[in-house]
């Protein structure tokens, strides 16, 4: 593979917890993982088998793990929290199954929240109104999120996600809290969207029906990934 092209390698990753009686749950044991650049990649396994927290390691929401974590080529451990939380805003972007918009504030206000935050860019709110205008969504721009449905909440959470131009989009369930006719019709929206933009993407998933969009599948089983080769 040409290092080049990837965008995150991980090497001997390990991850335990430490329960209040000092007894130790590892979720991840010696897990390898190459992300290459523009990339649809899809992680499936039991409930409670560790995607998620290997998610937010990719994520950069938690720094508490042994191995080797390269961004880019460069080594995530000689980042300081600062530099962490800075690469974390401007180069991954995360879709959960729940919306996390702030109900008190508009729809573009919500979209414009990462790009306020992380580079206060004044183009906020015409990169911001572009994306909701691109995702079907000119008409609910100063609407409350819960004056929307559920699948409008989704699309105005993805947006947010992409709001920064991030390098990798990560999501976790982010079609599991819709019915399934909004589940498919918004993910096959995403997916053209993160094709056509050449996005990478890392998205975690029970339908199996939603893993045949990837470029690669991976199972989550015994505290590693295994590559579906099927």
């Amino acid at each position: 593979m040409n290092k080049k092209n990837l965008l995150i390698e991980i090497s001997d990753l390990n991850k335990k917890f430490i329960l209040e009686n000092n007894k130790n749950i590892e979720l991840i044991k010696n897990l390898s993982f190459k992300l290459k650049m523009n990339s649809k990649v899809s992680i499936t396994g039991p409930s409670g088998s560790g995607k998620t927290t290997l998610l937010n390691i990719i994520g950069l929401l938690d720094s508490d793990f042994d191995g080797l974590y390269l961004f880019k080529g460069k080594n995530i451990s000689s980042y300081s929290t600062l530099e962490k939380n800075k690469l974390r805003g401007l180069s991954i972007g995360f879709i959960h199954q729940f919306f996390h918009l702030i109900p008190e504030l508009s729809v573009i206000e919500n979209v414009m929240l990462p790009i306020l935050i992380n580079r206060n860019d004044n183009k906020a709110y015409e990169i911001s109104k572009k994306i909701l205008f691109d995702f079907g969504l000119e008409d609910r721009i100063d609407y409350k999120p819960l004056k929307l449905s559920g699948g409008e909440q989704q699309r105005v959470a993805i947006a947010r996600s992409l709001v920064n131009n991030p390098d990798v989009i990560l999501a976790d369930e982010m079609t599991g809290n819709l019915d399934e006719e909004t589940a498919n019709n918004i993910f096959s929206f995403f997916i053209n969207y993160i094709e056509q933009n050449k996005k990478t993407l890392v998205y975690v998933t029970h339908n199996k029906k939603l893993t045949l969009f990837a470029d690669e599948i991976y199972n989550f089983t015994n505290k590693k990934l295994h590559l579906n080769n099927e």
